[in-house]
């Protein structure tokens, strides 16, 4: 009898799961997102919840959380009740990075969320102010070991993918620089154009238009591939520099134990979205690329960025005691 009792049960929970999926959704659904607005992650967050909200008929909202290294709205949307009416769009910061350093995180970046699909790639470019002498990342390798560390670099904050591809730099190059932490890609963005930072590994969007117009000089993409906006700047890897494929990913996801049929049936209406060539314009005009991946691709990205900047970390010792 206990056993039947159990099969009954099992059956009648996945009903009930395959009955919300057909239902939902019934009703506004939230993506919130830990950056201020303007930036990558919003337009692809905007650009997907438009999709969505067409596709299924119901509004979905983008709901800005900024502060504490996106630790504020990862650890909101891990408490929020798993039924798919919450949603998160993060990356390394929030699922990897945050979690790794802070001993204040209230949240697991991997076990307290179900990963339902990837939207977007930002490349990092290494850029420097067009007056600096060094025009290759090899003359620029050279200077700073002949500063003696005198030299700079610009970063979005502590722990951020910027800071960690910065040292990465030093690892690889034998050399020292001073790292100076801004609160955003805008502020390391004005002071490298003024020639205050000596370098920055950044977001490829916001410096795009002054690399363009010659007031940045773009020496390589942190990717591991070529950047269809700059395709005359080659990788790291292709100037024999390895480990810098440190690119800026965004994906979406729900708190853990969000019903399977609930996950899967937005990451369906995900990637129609994506597949929109409207929606592939509008991101690849501003800098960034369609990168679309499935739950479990996604989940098994998580993972393989987590074993390449957890050794980053530790190399630079960024853990809080």
């Amino acid at each position: 009898m206990k056993r039947i009792a159990a099969v009954i049960a099992l059956v009648l929970v996945a009903s009930s799961a395959d009955l919300a999926a057909q239902t939902f959704p019934s009703r506004t659904i939230t993506l919130v997102n830990p950056y201020a607005a303007g930036g990558p992650a919003d337009l692809l967050a905007r650009t997907v919840a438009e999709g969505m909200s067409a596709a299924f008929g119901q509004p979905v909202i983008v709901e800005n959380r900024v502060g504490a290294g996106t630790a504020i709205a990862a650890a909101y949307v891990a408490r929020a009740q798993p039924d798919g009416y919450t949603l998160f769009i993060g990356g390394s910061p929030s699922h990897i990075i945050t979690p790794a350093i802070a001993k204040s995180a209230r949240f697991d970046g991997i076990k307290d969320f179900s990963f339902i699909a990837m939207v977007g790639n930002v490349p990092n470019v290494l850029a420097v102010p067009s007056q600096r002498p060094y025009g290759s990342v090899a003359e620029l390798v050279a200077a700073a070991r002949a500063a003696n560390g005198s030299m700079n670099f610009a970063s979005v904050g502590q722990g951020s993918l910027p800071q960690l591809l910065g040292l990465r730099l030093q690892q690889a190059g034998g050399f020292r620089l001073v790292h100076v932490p801004y609160g955003g890609a805008a502020p390391a963005s004005v002071d490298l154009l003024a020639g205050r930072i000596d370098l920055a590994f950044l977001n490829l969007p916001p410096l795009l238009p002054h690399i363009r117009d010659g007031k940045l000089r773009g020496l390589a993409i942190a990717n591991e591939a070529r950047s269809a906006s700059l395709p005359h700047v080659a990788t790291m890897a292709e100037l024999g520099f390895a480990g810098f494929e440190l690119s800026t990913w965004f994906g979406i996801s729900a708190p853990a134990g969000t019903p399977r049929a609930v996950v899967d049936k937005l990451a369906a209406t995900i990637a129609e979205v994506l597949k929109s060539p409207a929606a592939r314009d509008r991101i690849s005009n501003a800098g960034a690329e369609v990168f679309s991946k499935g739950p479990d691709d996604y989940a098994a990205y998580v993972r393989q960025d987590e074993t390449r900047l957890l050794p980053l970390i530790e190399s630079a010792g960024l853990r809080e005691n």
